[in-house]
């Protein structure tokens, strides 16, 4: 079953024409409500390694809701609107010349958008994946694997012939 636009309007007390004032549909409705939220979470945390940890809680927290907007006939458009949401995050960051190892690993491509859309691919690869084992897999494990990963990009030489520092 799918939420539509006026289902969404009659649970916000929400008139449709106020809705597509703010959103062109569901799914723009859904990344900013996605890029709001990890953004906050991402602001909010005090180095690296606090960053992946509140959004793996926020991810641990409402995996009951991710589990049902991740299934179902609009998986694979799902996937791509997170792969988008996530760049979109990171590429900003970037601009922003916010100093973190994601932004660092970023730089390391000749063409920073393609390192932020594979990076972004192999986090929400990573998050399909353990939805699919029904989040078995501790908390813990999946922490440590994300930052064994952030740690491997950190160690690789530049990608594309050239470092981009920021300026």
């Amino acid at each position: 079953m799918s939420l539509s636009v006026e289902q969404i309007c009659n649970e916000t007390m929400m008139h449709r024409s106020s809705f597509y004032r703010y959103f062109n549909d569901k799914d723009d409705l859904l990344k900013h409500t996605v890029n709001t939220k990890i953004t906050s979470l991402i602001d909010a945390s005090d180095n690296d390694e606090d960053e992946i940890e509140n959004v793996v809680d926020w991810l641990v927290n409402n995996k009951d809701i991710l589990r049902n907007l991740a299934t179902g006939r609009t998986n694979s458009s799902l996937y791509a609107t997170l792969v988008n949401i996530l760049s979109d995050i990171m590429l900003n960051r970037y601009d922003d010349n916010v100093d973190d190892r994601l932004v660092h690993a970023i730089s390391l491509f000749d063409n920073h958008e393609t390192g932020a859309y594979m990076l972004s691919s192999a986090v929400i690869g990573a998050f399909y994946w353990w939805r699919s084992q029904d989040y078995v897999t501790s908390k813990e494990v999946i922490l440590t694997h994300a930052h064994n990963f952030i740690d491997w990009l950190d160690q690789q030489p530049e990608m594309g012939g050239h470092h981009h520092e920021k300026s």
